[in-house]
């Protein structure tokens, strides 16, 4: 299942592109949180709707297979990535970006445009 990766990052991707422009880490996950909130939402109601299209099937594994992985897309979507995502990050602050350090270190910063910029040159 592709779809709850894709969600992730893209939540992930909106709260880290707020802390890069320079706002409080408790301030970048509420807006990356609620400017991803409804493609989220569309997303796990659209795979949900599919699942349940499954549920008219007249096998019972196919009945099954259906119910699990849509109750397991809802979970995720509003769980997992509305409620247990940011409280985490809320919760490791400014630590939560402890993986990405190393690699400016290695390769250095990257641009807003996705070119980089060689160590010791200005942003």
């Amino acid at each position: 299942m592709g779809c709850p990766w894709t969600i992730r990052v893209f939540v992930v991707s909106r709260i880290r592109e707020a802390a890069h422009r320079g706002i409080p880490t408790r301030q970048a996950i509420y807006e990356g949180v609620t400017t991803s909130a409804g493609v989220v939402t569309i997303a796990a109601v659209i795979m949900t709707s599919v699942f349940a299209s499954f549920l008219f099937v007249g096998l019972t594994e196919m009945k099954e297979i259906a119910f699990g992985l849509g109750l397991s897309v809802i979970l995720d979507a509003f769980i997992v990535r509305i409620m247990i995502l940011p409280a985490i990050m809320t919760l490791l602050n400014n630590h939560t970006w402890w993986p990405s350090h190393p690699a400016h270190l290695i390769s250095g910063p990257v641009r807003n445009d996705g070119s980089q910029t060689k160590v010791g040159q200005p942003r």
